[in-house]
């Protein structure tokens, strides 16, 4: 990193400055924390117009949110010049040069520009409908280069200015505010824009593969892509209260499965060292995510996930999070999650939800197995860890369905082998929910590969994950809490159900499950309890959802009925919980007979 004087250091101290970008040896960038002002900004953004140094540059006022517009004044040494660009690129010398205080107003009434772009979902044929028929509110960018005397340029300095925002939505004050800075190419382009339907979408339309019958959410496109090579560079800044909290450079890429075709997609987000640091170190979950291993909390990161609500994003967005915080005390593993809302290169992109990653430093964090000994089989593929380990866990799978558990001795090898108790809770939870993309879905397992003794999560066991339980609850008027999902399940093809029916012939096991679930059934979805908390959720996500409706789907979920569309949603929501108990706990009854006392 660059060396500054004393003096200077002191000084940048003093102000609560932020540097948006410091330069590491490479030229990278790396992100840098700071406390919030004492100022009214949480209460009306009425923040005090704090000037701050980065780079060389000295820069009037710091990125936050301002109640009035104002002129932000940059100045550099003598003998250098500045450039700078308010549309999220990076500058160079051929951007903008500053020559005069540049105006920074509330700019929600200019055209929108990234909100326009129609070339980003499925079908085709609705793309006027995920464009917003409104202006977006809309925030000022700005990144800036200066270049001295001898051409040499210095790292990007980012800044994000939210002006007016105080007499907006009362949203902004009582969520993250996340700005997310990129180039509108690595979005958008056809080439190699993540965010677009693009080149693949259009080679595969007009090849020999193209198949009209194709569902939506199967099409090929730009967004359906993985790997690093569809990874783009971008910054990203939070915002606590109207004060900027943490900001760093970052990789992102489209997240999830048939979401990637809705118009507002999910984003894995990336800490790496290329970009400045290989971690991410700002509490993401305000206190909130706690450690399996020893209940401190979590506040680095490796990746985390900006998430849309994933099936639920047009019908309450906050299902995934009810169902997980309600078994979160359970002995499986579930994510952290916490509201925010989105802008890209200053426009509102919406309500979003930080959520815990799923890879094995998320499992390392919190159970403190090294992350380099953890495998992770997902969907029934291996997802992290070594061949070796998949290849036990299906030789595990062929002993499970060739060996006769109502033996003690062989229960007890089970025990051995699978954490019986995470296994219980998990199936417990899945069936009371009714999740319908579960099974082979989405179904997540791990273990340690190497034994120690000193850590009782490396114990050689397998155990659970929850991720992406909102197909559920009878979400799109499906799985509805009179399904007897029991006996689909018990019918199966899966490896879940392969374990849970060959268990089944114990009677330990038929009696500490039937015992789980009763108590997962009358305590943790206990349904005055999950009402409450259904209520206080839909109170706080109701504005920032009805907002996102307009923002994406006007044409079918917003609007005139965008209230009632969400009224109805949790309605939905609460009558499943009113009505399921009743249901479930016959279904697990008449289960318990039927491998008590088979015909």
């Amino acid at each position: 990193m660059k060396q500054r004087s004393i003096v200077n250091t002191l000084l940048i101290l003093l102000l609560s400055c932020t540097l948006t970008s410091c330069s590491d040896n490479k030229g990278g960038q790396s992100g840098i924390s700071a406390p919030a002002e004492t100022t009214e900004a949480g209460k009306g953004f009425a923040a005090v117009e704090v000037p701050f140094e980065a780079e060389g540059m000295r820069f009037s006022v710091k990125s936050g949110f301002y109640d009035s517009p104002f002129d932000l004044e940059i100045t550099a040494p003598e003998g250098s010049e500045i450039y700078y660009t308010l549309d999220g690129s990076i500058p160079t010398t051929d951007s903008t040069r500053y020559v005069s205080p540049i105006p920074v107003t509330d700019r929600s009434e200019e055209e929108n520009k990234l909100s326009a772009h129609r070339d980003i979902a499925q079908p085709v044929s609705d793309s006027d409908a995920f464009v917003p028929t409104k202006k977006v509110d809309k925030a000022t960018v700005l990144r800036a280069v200066a270049v001295d005397k001898n051409g040499v340029q210095s790292p990007v300095v980012s800044c994000t200015y939210f002006v007016g925002f105080g007499e907006k939505a009362d949203f902004y004050k009582n969520v993250k505010t996340v700005s997310m800075l990129t180039d509108e190419s690595a979005l958008f382009d056809c080439e190699k824009g993540i965010y677009a339907l693009g080149k693949v979408y259009d080679d595969w339309k007009n090849g020999n593969e193209f198949d009209p019958e194709t569902p939506e959410w199967f099409m090929p496109a730009n967004y359906t892509q993985h790997g690093r090579e569809w990874e783009r560079e971008a910054t990203m800044q939070f915002f606590e209260d109207g004060q900027l909290a943490h900001e760093q450079n970052v990789g992102i890429r489209i997240h999830g499965g048939a979401t990637r075709s809705y118009p507002q997609k999910s984003f894995n987000v990336y800490a790496r060292k290329e970009y400045g640091a290989g971690k991410l170190r700002y509490d993401l979950f305000s206190g909130n995510v706690k450690r399996k291993s020893d209940g401190s909390t979590v506040t680095e990161f490796d990746s985390f996930v900006l998430r849309n609500g994933g099936n639920d994003a047009q019908y309450t967005r906050f299902r995934d999070k009810l169902i997980q915080s309600l078994v979160s005390d359970r002995a499986f593993l579930t994510q952290g999650t916490e509201p925010c809302i989105l802008f890209i290169d200053g426009e509102f992109w919406g309500h979003y939800e930080l959520t815990e990653k799923l890879d094995d430093e998320f499992i390392s964090t919190h159970y403190g197995v090294p992350s380099k000994e953890i495998c992770i089989i997902k969907k029934e593929a291996l997802e992290d860890g070594s061949e070796e380990t998949f290849t036990e866990w299906e030789q595990l799978r062929e002993w499970i369905l060739a060996t006769d558990f109502s033996d003690r001795s062989a229960y007890e090898e089970l025990c051995q082998r699978v954490d019986m108790q995470s296994f219980m809770d998990y199936v417990s939870t899945e069936l009371y929910i009714n999740n319908s993309d579960w099974r082979r879905g989405n179904t997540a397992y791990w273990k340690a590969e190497t034994f120690d003794a000193s850590n009782p999560y490396a114990d050689g066991k397998w155990r659970f994950l929850l991720f992406d339980t909102e197909y559920s609850t009878g979400l799109y008027g499906e799985a509805l809490p009179s399904d007897n999902n029991i006996e689909t399940f018990i019918s199966s093809e899966c490896f879940i159900t392969d374990l849970f029916n060959a268990a089944m012939e114990n009677e330990t096991f038929r009696t500490q499950f039937r015992d789980t679930f009763t108590d997962i059934a009358e305590n943790n979805f206990d349904s005055e309890k999950v009402d409450a908390e259904i209520d206080r959720l839909s109170k706080e996500y109701r504005e920032m959802t009805v907002a996102t409706y307009d923002r994406f789907w006007h044409g079918w979920y917003g609007g005139s009925a965008a209230e009632s569309n969400y009224l109805d949603a949790v309605y939905a929501l609460k009558s499943f919980f009113d009505k399921r108990h009743d249901y479930i706990t016959k279904y697990l009854d008449e289960m318990n007979e039927e491998f008590t006392n088979p015909k």
